[in-house]
C-alpha cells in the first residue's frame, strides 16, 4: 500500500506531466488524496480521466458558459472553489455533462466551508448534498431508517482500491517531471563546490 503522501505527490506529478499548471496539479493532488483517505477511489477515477486525455475534456471558465458538454472536473471543481462566493452562482445552473464526478466532490467540500453554503446536484443517475458542516449525503434514498444485526470495525490503515497498474502508470508519467541534473549544476549548488571561501 502507498502512503497518502506518495499517492498526492504522484497525482500531482502526472497531472503535471498532462499539461495541467503545476498550482492546478497541485491542487488535484490533495483532492485525490483526500478521496483515497476516505475510501472513495480517487485514483482509480483519476486515471480514468487520464486515459480519457485530459485536453480532450472542457474547462468550465464562465457562469453563462454555453459549452458544458464534456466537463472536466477538475476544472469544475476549482471554478466553484474560487467562484462560488458569487451572488450569481447561487442558484440552480444546468450542465450537460461531466466526466468522473467523484473527483468534484472534495471541491465542493472545500467551498461549501469555506463560504458557508449548500450544494445540491441532481440528475437522474447521481444525487448529492454537501453542507458547510462537512457531513455528505450521496443517493438519500439508498440509506435505510434503521440497521440491523451490524457491526462496526474500527482499524487502522486504509483500504485500497486501486490495481497496481493503475499505480505504475501514474507513476511513470509522474517521473516526466523530474530533469536529469548536469554536474555543473550540482557543483554550483549550497556548499562551498571546489572551492573555498575561506
Amino acid at each position: 500500500m502507498h502512503s497518502l503522501y506518495e499517492i498526492e505527490t504522484t497525482v500531482k506529478r502526472s497531472a503535471k506531466s498532462q499539461g495541467l499548471s503545476w498550482g492546478v496539479a497541485e491542487e488535484i493532488g490533495k483532492v485525490i488524496r483526500i478521496l483515497e483517505q476516505s475510501e472513495m477511489g480517487g485514483l482509480n477515477s483519476f486515471k480514468r480521466l487520464v486515459d480519457r486525455g485530459l485536453s480532450n475534456l472542457v474547462k468550465l471558465e464562465m457562469i453563462n458558459q454555453t459549452n458544458t458538454h464534456n466537463l472536466c472536473p477538475i476544472h469544475f471543481g476549482l471554478f466553484y472553489l474560487d467562484q462560488s462566493h458569487k451572488n450569481d452562482l447561487h442558484k440552480e445552473i444546468k450542465y450537460q455533462s461531466i466526466y468522473e464526478p467523484l473527483i468534484i466532490i472534495p471541491f465542493l467540500q472545500r467551498a461549501s466551508k469555506k463560504n458557508l453554503l449548500y450544494f445540491q446536484i441532481n440528475s437522474s443517475e447521481f444525487k448529492l448534498s454537501i453542507n458547510p458542516g462537512g457531513l455528505l449525503l450521496i443517493n438519500k434514498n439508498d440509506i435505510p431508517d434503521a440497521l440491523n444485526n451490524f457491526s462496526i470495525n474500527i482499524t487502522n490503515e486504509r483500504g485500497v482500491d486501486y490495481s497496481d497498474e493503475t499505480w505504475d502508470q501514474l507513476y511513470e508519467l509522474s517521473l516526466e517531471t523530474f530533469v536529469e541534473e548536469s554536474e555543473e549544476k550540482k557543483l554550483s549548488g549550497a556548499g562551498a563546490g571546489l572551492t573555498d571561501n575561506d
